[in-house]
């Protein structure tokens, strides 16, 4: 039998952004669209690595992130029950083939994902309709990892084969309609080409984040995309080494840039600091311009190509 374990997801700490912020947040990235409720709250078990490259499965019941104490973490979580607790973030989300009664305790991209105990998961993170779930089932999703859990979306694993696929991937995909938000919170993502990638119309929230050693760029703004990027930390962009050891002269980043905007995406950063890229912190090549990124309170430490730009510096 399996314990029931309430869960805080709030924020123990929140920095509060003035309230002329939160109104051009609201005007520029979620203009004009019918929200949708997160529906389906589900939760993400930790995992803990075994012997050389084995992907645990089974474990001493209540251990190595064992939330709900039934000894079974990753993919095996995922396929015992319908109890809507997962042991990988896709099959929460509702991205991966399970058994239909499985399949229908997902978030279904229209819910609440909440990782409860740290974890690694080698994972690329895909948010976006496909097959399993239909643009118009999706609704508004979260993905995040309760206080003071740390859920690290990491493309390495010592000694595992499929490191080197996993690094030329990006970590986090968000292609999602319009009138749809997802906020990512609380999440660390390193180690992959892009740390989150948002695709086409996605708009998404991007809140107390860490974004490591990726090797192209942090975040990275696609299509007519709008992202906000709170409270959160980017760091070691384009400078990471192969998982076997390379010269860091074999690892060559696109661009090494802290955050790209891309064909007529834009965004908001604040209160974020952007430090030791390779590239520049902010490389806006929006045809927006300028107006298209705005920035408050934002540290820029240690990039090779600087600040960046163009973007808007906007004092509230």
């Amino acid at each position: 039998m399996k314990r029931a374990r309430e869960v805080s997801t709030g924020n123990a700490v929140r920095l509060a952004l003035p309230a002329v912020l939160l109104v051009a947040l609201v005007g520029m990235c979620f203009v004009g669209n019918t929200d949708v409720s997160a529906n389906h709250p589900v939760l993400v078990e930790g995992n803990c690595l075994g012997a050389g490259v084995a992907q645990r499965t089974a474990v001493t019941p209540g251990t190595c992130g064992d939330y709900d104490g039934d000894g079974r973490i990753g993919t095996a979580e995922d396929t015992d029950e319908a109890d809507r607790v997962f042991g990988t973030i896709n099959a929460a989300v509702g991205n991966t083939v399970l058994d239909p009664a499985i399949q229908a305790t997902t978030a279904a991209l229209n819910g609440r994902v909440t990782i409860v105990a740290s974890g690694n998961f080698p994972e690329v993170v895909t948010i976006a309709p496909n097959a399993i779930t239909a643009a118009s089932a999706v609704g508004n999703l979260q993905l995040e990892a309760a206080p003071g859990v740390e859920a690290n979306i990491d493309a390495v694993v010592q000694g595992d084969p499929n490191n080197t696929p996993r690094q030329n991937a990006p970590g986090i995909i968000v292609d999602m309609p319009q009138n749809r938000k997802v906020t990512i919170r609380n999440i660390t993502s390193r180690n992959w080409t892009d740390g989150i990638q948002v695709r086409n119309l996605s708009r998404v929230v991007i809140d107390n984040c860490r974004l490591d050693n990726n090797r192209d760029y942090g975040v990275r703004g696609q299509g007519f995309s709008r992202v906000f990027i709170y409270n959160s930390n980017i760091t070691g962009t384009g400078y990471r080494r192969g998982s076997t050891g390379d010269s860091p002269s074999t690892v060559v980043p696109v661009d090494g840039d802290g955050v790209e905007f891309e064909d007529t995406s834009g965004g908001v950063i604040a209160q974020t600091s952007i430090t030791g890229s390779f590239g520049q912190a902010i490389s806006n090549e929006s045809t927006l311009g300028a107006a298209g990124v705005r920035i408050f309170e934002v540290v820029f430490a240690d990039n090779l190509g600087g600040a960046g730009g163009p973007f808007t510096r906007t004092a509230f």
